[in-house]
Parts: C-alpha cells; structure tokens; sequence
C-alpha cells in the first residue's frame, strides 16, 4: 500500500489532475465548436438559393362550379359568396402560340368565393403545379377576381426542388378559352 505522504502519491495525483484538466478542457473545446457550428447550421441561409423563370401553356382538363354543399350550379348561374371553383390542367414549356407537345407537368386551382358583385368579386384560392415530381403552391391566397384576363397570385410554398419556394404566378386567360399562359417568377 502507498504511503498518502509518499512524494510518488503526489506525482500520481498531479498526473490525474493534469490529464482530467485537459480532458475537461478539450471536452470544452470540442462542445464549443459543435455548437458553433450548430448555430451557424441552423441560421446561415442556403448556399444553394436559386432564382427561376418559368413560362407554362396550360390546357385545362375539367372545371367544375358546386355550392357550399358541393351540388354542381346549373348552367349560367351566377356564383354566389362560398360557391366553389375547381379546376384541373395540363402544362406545357412555352406559350398558347408555341409550345411542347408534351405536358411537363399539371396544376389544379381551387377557389371559394367570398364575395361577388356586378363590379368584382373575390375568392380564397389554393393551387398546386406539379412539375417533376415537385410542386409550387398558392396556398390560402385571396385574390380579386375580375373580368380582365390576367390573375396574379402570390407562390408561397412547394415540394421537392421547390421545397421553400416563394413568388409570383401571372395566369393570362386566352381568348374566349379556358387555357392560360403562365408567367412564374420564384426564389427557390
């Protein structure tokens, strides 16, 4: 047994504080810069942040107008507050004049009216594009509906590459059709 006065007790006591204070202190170290680096992680802004413009036909595939208890409206019904709009398409790279000739993609618009009048109405609406496998979304956006030819809504969402996804969609109505042209302009 060794001697608690012995001069090899106090070295081997100092030896066991040396190496428990570097160990503390590398443990420090090491906490420290994971924790930076966790901070740094979680509010640095993605490196990979992109802007896009995308110019889309879309061809619509159904449209349906139904009450608030979902009964189809008859033919040259005028929308009343809470009847809803629902409408699918098709989309295509290009313009109503020059496109592909096969969908990249589809979306789909549904819109409740909230109020509607002789001089304008407006409508909650949320609509999804689906482009390869990722979608942008307009989520809950009120919009005012018009007899002119051009929608705007505001891009607040998405999926996939999309993921985060914040913007702008212009539809322009063609003609006397139910096809648009689509103008979006996002960050991603």
């Amino acid at each position: 047994m060794t001697d608690p006065d012995s001069p090899r007790r106090h070295v081997s006591d100092i030896l066991i504080h040396l190496v428990l204070t570097l160990f503390t202190r590398r443990a420090q170290l090491i906490l420290l810069v994971c924790g930076a680096a966790l901070v740094f992680a979680v509010t640095a802004p993605e490196a990979h942040a992109r802007t896009a413009s995308l110019h889309l036909f879309s061809r619509q595939t159904s449209s349906t107008f139904t009450t608030p208890q979902g009964k189809p409206l008859p033919p040259n019904t005028p929308p009343a507050a809470g009847d809803v709009s629902d409408s699918t398409d098709l989309d295509y790279i290009g313009t109503d004049k020059h496109h592909a000739k096969t969908p990249i993609g589809s979306d789909r618009l549904r819109c409740t009216i909230i109020s509607f009048a002789a001089t304008g109405s407006t409508a909650v609406c949320d609509g999804q594009i689906a482009i390869g496998g990722s979608m942008l979304l307009v989520n809950h956006e009120t919009v005012a509906l018009s007899d002119t030819a051009q929608l705007i809504f505001q891009i607040n969402g998405g999926t996939g590459t999309y993921r985060h996804a914040h913007g702008k969609l212009i539809t322009t109505t063609i003609g006397n059709t139910s096809n648009s042209d689509f103008d979006i302009k996002i960050n991603y």
